[in-house]
């Protein structure tokens, strides 16, 4: 293990290095994006509303152009493989570094 240190410290002091990606903040995050509710006042925000076309593309698609439903999958499902790559790294180094940072935090 002691080979990697100095690994796991230049990964920590890069600065493309973002811990806020993690299943946690996820779970939290959509703990309180669920907490929004229009019906009592709250604002319908973007966020909402590319969740809905999403989610229910059979009642709201139609508020964007097919090109523009295209892109909005296309933008999602690049998001959804960077946060299983950042959460769950598909090699063995990628897990044996990832594991590294985490011992040293």
């Amino acid at each position: 293990m002691s080979n990697l240190l100095p690994l796991v410290t230049r990964l920590k002091a890069c600065p493309a290095q973002d811990d806020r990606i993690t299943t946690k903040r996820l779970l939290e995050t959509w703990d309180s994006f669920k907490q929004i509710a229009p019906d009592q006042g709250d604002t319908i925000s973007s966020a909402m509303m590319a969740g809905l076309i999403l989610y229910d593309p059979e009642t709201f698609a139609s508020l964007l152009t097919a090109a523009e439903q295209e892109q909005l999958i296309t933008l999602g499902l690049i998001a959804l493989e960077r946060y299983q790559n950042r959460t769950n790294p598909p090699n063995k180094l990628g897990k044996l570094i990832a594991a590294a940072i985490k011992e040293t935090i």
